[in-house]
């Protein structure tokens, strides 16, 4: 069962009292949040539910540290884990919207994510330990799988996340049926290839880099 995390029903009190302790009118909120005026007032009177990512728009216009707004059994900011398993992952839902969230690790990493892709494994694949630069995340969609990080070693199933620090080693293995895994990583793996290395590809000259602030040809009148 997953432990339900709600945020408080004042909420829009909350909110409200937290913009006139600013001396905000609702036109301040809106243009700091980029929410309209009109949805503000309802979300203030509690007549429009919230999503997570409108209440993180108020909250960082406000400076209002979101977590203020929930109560919770178990701390929601612990350090990530290797493995979260499906039944303990965090799942949150505020105030009586019907929308929940579930938290496929503690804690996102600081990095932006690059790439979000899907792995597919065909039954028995194995995927050898390989580090790499980026963070990377992942949650099994289908199938079983075994993850390898150093000398640890995890069975995970439909709904269990998982995390690989920078660099780390990881292996894949997949189980009869295969898996697959829905997968986000801070690093970017296929990079567009740049019209010189296409060009000399075709057999064609490599096109001149055209001037920029770096690299820029000097004016040749310059002195004259």
């Amino acid at each position: 069962m997953f432990d339900i995390v709600k945020a408080m029903q004042d909420i829009g009190a909350q909110l409200r009292r937290a913009r006139q302790a600013r001396g905000w009118t609702l036109e301040m909120l809106a243009g700091r949040s980029g929410l309209s005026t009109g949805f503000l007032s309802l979300v203030e009177r509690d007549q429009s539910t919230l999503s997570i990512v409108s209440l993180s728009a108020i909250c960082h216009a406000l400076d209002l540290p979101m977590d203020r707004l929930f109560t919770s059994s178990g701390p929601l900011f612990a350090g990530a884990a290797r493995v979260t398993k499906a039944a303990g992952q965090l799942r949150i839902q505020i105030g009586d919207s019907a929308v929940s969230y579930r938290y496929l690790t503690p804690q996102l990493p600081e990095a932006p994510i690059e790439e979000l892709l899907i792995a597919e494994f065909p039954g028995g694949a194995v995927q050898e330990a390989t580090p790499h630069e980026g963070e990377e995340l992942g949650v099994v969609l289908g199938g079983r799988l075994v993850l390898r990080v150093g000398d640890e070693e995890h069975r995970l199933a439909p709904g269990d996340s998982f995390r690989v620090a920078p660099r780390e080693p990881h292996a894949y293995h997949a189980g009869p049926s295969g898996a697959r895994i829905l997968m986000a990583v801070t690093q970017r793996f296929v990079d567009r290839a740049q019209p010189e290395a296409r060009r000399s590809r075709r057999g064609g000259a490599p096109a001149r880099p055209r001037p920029g602030k770096k690299g820029r040809e000097p004016d040749r009148h310059a002195a004259d």
